[in-house]
């Protein structure tokens, strides 16, 4: 039985330029292992947030939009009489 060979893939790093072997030198953008790990490695967590059917309006309740659009109709009431019989 033979011994398993391995093909010897050198590459050079980009920020110190040794050379290291690496059979997949992409996955690292071509780093040593030395350099790989001085790199800050974050990960981004975004929040869950749950899809139901009253989402865009689920931050304000009935209440609030229904003075509101009574508020605005008023306005434009007093506007319009304003504009239209005086």
């Amino acid at each position: 039985m033979k011994p398993t060979y391995y093909n010897a893939l050198w590459h050079n790093c980009q920020t110190c330029h040794i050379h290291y072997m690496s059979e997949q030198p992409h996955i690292r953008a071509y780093l040593c292992d030395d350099c790989w790990n001085k790199l800050p490695h974050f990960t981004v967590k975004a929040p869950k947030k749950e899809v139901t059917l009253d989402t865009p309006m689920s931050d304000w309740p009935m209440v609030w939009i229904a003075l509101y659009t009574t508020g605005c109709m008023v306005l434009i009431g007093i506007i319009g009489y304003y504009l239209w019989l005086k």
